[in-house]
C-alpha cells in the first residue's frame, strides 16, 4: 500500500488486468439533524443522474459497455463511490466517480425522480423482515448516534429539498473530507494524472462517532412474515483494539463462517432448529458489536434460545475448533487477494474510521500470531455476560427474560 498524494492511496496487484477505485465520503446519518435524516443516501442517488459535463447515459455507459461496473452504498457515517473496469480504462472510470463526487449538478426533476424510487425502496425495506429486524436494532438497542436510519423515514424522505441537497453536498463534499483507496494494476502515467487531478488537502474531516449497545429486549410485531427473525447482540471489539480484534476475528469464524462452524453445525444440522443462522462484527474506530443472526419457525423459537445460549454458555474453544477458526480465516484473507473489489472493502473500512490502512499481508501475519488465548480473551469480550435480543415476529412474544439471554 502507498500513499500517492494527500489522502489518495494504491495497493498494487502485479498481474491483475483491472481496478477499483473507491471515493469515500464523510457523510453519512450520523452528521445528519434530524429534520434532514437520511439526506446523505439521497445525495447517493441524486448524483448518477447528471454531473456539470455528463448525462445519466454518459455516466454509466463508458463504464459498463467495457464489462465495469459502478456503484454506491452509503453507511452509518461514510458514503462510498466506487467503480470496477479493466485497467486500460481506469482514467475513464476515474474521472467519472471524481465529476460523480465532486461535479454533480443537482435539477428539481432529477431529485424529484430518485425521491420516488427512494420511497419505494423504504417501502419495500418495510415489507422484508431482516430489515425490519436491524431497523429495529439500531431503533431501539443502540444507544448514541449509530441509532439513526440510513435511508430516514417518510416525513424526511418527503420534506427534504433541493436546496437541502446543495447545500449538505457543499458541506460535506469538500476535498479534505473525501479519500480516494485504488486498488489492481494500472500504469505508471495513470498515478500522475490521479495526482495531477485531485487535490484533496489537509482539512476538517468529519469526527468519527461512538455509540453503545443498550440491555434490553425488543419485538417488532409483523404479521406478514411466517417465520421468527432473531438478532442477538453484545458488545463487540472496536477496529481500534489491536490487543483483541484478530483474536475476535478467528472467534467470529468458528463460531459463524462456514457450515462445519460452530453455530450451522450445532444449531442447524444437528438440531434442526432453524434455517438460517450467522454471526457478524458491527465495528466503528472505538466501538463494536458482536451480532447472532436466526431465522426459525415459531414452534422452535424457545428451544432456539435455550439451545443457543446453553451451547455459548458451554462453549469450549477446542484446538480443533480453533484450527478451523484461524486456518478458515486464513484462507479467506488469501482469496481477497482475486478480487480487487474484495480487497477494497477490507481497506475501506480502515480509511473510512481514519485508521491506518493495513496490508493483506500485515493482517495475515497478524492472524498467523493469534493463539487459543487470544480467542479465549476475545470470548470474555464478546461472549461473556449480558446480551440483548431483537426479534420480528407475526404475532408472538416469548416468555424470555434478560436472564434467558446472559451467558
Amino acid at each position: 500500500m502507498i500513499k500517492i498524494a494527500e489522502n489518495v492511496y494504491y495497493y498494487e496487484i502485479p498481474g491483475v488486468r483491472s481496478a477499483t477505485i473507491a471515493f469515500i465520503v464523510g457523510s453519512g446519518p450520523v452528521y445528519e439533524p434530524d429534520h434532514l435524516l437520511g439526506i446523505s443516501h439521497f445525495i447517493e442517488h441524486t448524483v448518477f443522474r447528471k454531473t456539470r459535463k455528463r448525462t445519466l447515459k454518459d455516466i454509466k455507459f463508458p463504464i459498463e459497455e467495457v464489462g465495469g461496473s459502478l456503484n454506491a452504498w452509503t453507511d452509518k457515517e461514510d458514503t462510498v463511490y466506487y467503480a470496477k473496469v479493466p485497467s486500460s480504462y481506469f482514467k475513464t472510470a476515474f474521472d467519472i466517480l471524481r465529476e460523480i463526487v465532486f461535479e454533480p449538478y443537482f435539477i428539481e426533476r432529477n431529485v424529484e425522480l430518485e425521491r420516488k424510487i427512494i420511497l419505494q425502496e423504504y417501502y419495500s425495506d418495510m415489507e422484508i423482515p431482516e430489515q425490519r429486524l436491524f431497523n429495529k436494532f439500531f431503533d431501539e438497542l443502540i444507544d448514541g448516534p449509530h441509532s439513526k436510519s440510513v435511508i430516514g423515514n417518510e416525513k424526511t424522505i418527503k420534506s427534504i429539498t433541493i436546496d437541502d441537497i446543495v447545500q449538505f453536498h457543499s458541506e460535506m463534499y469538500a476535498p479534505y473530507n473525501v479519500k480516494v483507496l485504488i486498488a489492481g494494476h494500472i500504469d505508471k502515467k495513470d498515478l500522475e494524472y490521479v495526482k495531477k487531478k485531485l487535490d484533496l488537502s489537509e482539512g476538517i474531516r468529519t469526527t468519527k462517532q461512538n455509540s453503545m449497545l443498550k440491555p434490553g429486549i425488543v419485538y417488532d410485531k409483523f404479521q406478514e412474515t411466517q417465520q421468527m427473525h432473531f438478532l442477538f447482540s453484545h458488545n463487540g471489539i472496536s477496529l481500534s483494539d489491536e490487543e483483541n480484534i484478530y483474536g475476535a476475528m478467528v472467534l467470529k469464524t468458528l463460531l459463524g463462517s462456514g457450515m462445519s462452524s460452530v453455530l450451522f453445525e450445532q444449531i442447524r444440522e444437528r438440531k434442526g432448529l432453524v434455517y438460517d443462522i450467522s454471526a457478524s462484527h458491527l465495528q466503528g474506530k472505538e466501538w463494536g458489536v458482536f451480532l447472532i443472526y436466526a431465522a426459525t419457525s415459531i414452534e422452535n423459537s424457545n428451544a432456539l434460545v435455550s439451545e443457543l445460549f446453553g451451547l455459548l454458555k458451554n462453549l469450549e474453544i477446542t484446538k480443533k475448533l480453533f484450527d478451523y477458526g484461524k486456518k478458515r480465516l486464513l484462507g479467506y484473507l488469501e482469496l481477497l487477494t482475486e478480487s480487487t473489489s474484495s480487497l477494497i472493502s477490507l481497506y475501506t473500512q480502515y480509511l473510512a474510521n481514519d485508521l491506518r490502512v493495513k496490508t493483506l499481508d500485515e493482517i495475515i501475519e497478524n492472524v498467523k500470531a493469534v493463539d487459543l488465548e487470544a480467542v479465549k480473551k476475545a470470548y470474555e469480550k464478546m461472549i461473556s455476560g449480558q446480551w440483548s435480543m431483537t426479534c420480528v415476529t407475526p404475532n408472538e412474544e416469548l416468555s424470555i427474560g434478560l436472564e434467558d439471554i446472559r451467558v
